[in-house]
């Protein structure tokens, strides 16, 4: 897919592996000039390397609103601008719920979901003068489903999926979309490190396809919607497919 993105400026949040990365790559190289953010400053840098003069790397804290705030500043001073924002970071830890801390549990909810918060009202605020933007969000369908042993990264991203439509509401007579995608299981560094090869195999059996998904497929569905996607679709949840178990 080619999607004109010239003159547009994305915040990608994330960006160091991934989904995150995948989507950098592929804005820049339809044109938009991109800020790769993240915790991992060597990751987001070797992006920003990748990518060439049109990125820069700045490093973020997402469960901190003072450091989220910074990363916007520090994109508005190198571009002037967010046109497009897309919010992949956030933590997957395994844990059962009788094993789990207070820190535990307000740890993922700090990232997952005060992150997604503070991320888009950042944004937004220089959104809204601008009259225009998109917002995308990555989320889960673990937060339609849930999952034993990960009840906290479950509750997150129903936070999300609920807050998304709430956002796209409240945006859209500012003319800024927000939608959400649903990538299901994906074939990231993160998702292999946390599975072993049998659970893998047996995710695969429950897949509808019978096979994962690519950071670069994601990265597609992003593409679409913050370019024609963007301009008519608002408060959606794209669901790739669903894992039955």
């Amino acid at each position: 897919m080619q999607i004109d993105l010239n003159g547009k400026t994305a915040l990608v949040t994330g960006g160091a592996s991934g989904i995150g990365r995948a989507c950098a790559i592929l804005l820049a190289a339809n044109g938009a000039r991109v800020a790769v953010a993240d915790r991992n400053t060597g990751g987001s840098a070797a992006v920003q390397c990748e990518i060439g003069a049109s990125a820069i790397a700045i490093a973020v804290d997402i469960g901190e609103s003072a450091s989220v705030d910074e990363m916007v500043a520090q994109t508005m001073a190198a571009f002037g601008h967010i046109d497009i924002l897309v919010h992949c970071a956030g933590v997957s830890p395994r844990r059962a719920v009788v094993d789990m801390s207070d820190e535990d549990w307000r740890g993922v909810m700090a990232v997952n979901l005060d992150g997604t918060m503070f991320t888009t009202r950042a944004v937004a605020r220089v959104m809204i003068p601008a009259a225009t933007g998109t917002m995308i969000l990555i989320a889960s369908d673990r937060g339609l489903l849930g999952q034993a042993n990960k009840s906290a990264y479950a509750a997150s991203k129903g936070g999300v999926i609920a807050f998304n439509r709430s956002l796209a509401l409240e945006l859209a007579p500012h003319g800024i979309t927000v939608n959400a995608i649903n990538p299901g299981t994906t074939d990231t560094p993160l998702v292999r490190a946390q599975m072993p090869p049998e659970l893998w195999e047996s995710r695969l059996k429950t897949d509808p396809l019978g096979k994962m998904s690519m950071p670069e497929d994601i990265a597609e569905m992003v593409l679409f919607l913050a370019g024609a996607g963007g301009r008519f679709m608002t408060g959606q949840l794209v669901t790739t497919r669903m894992r039955f178990g």
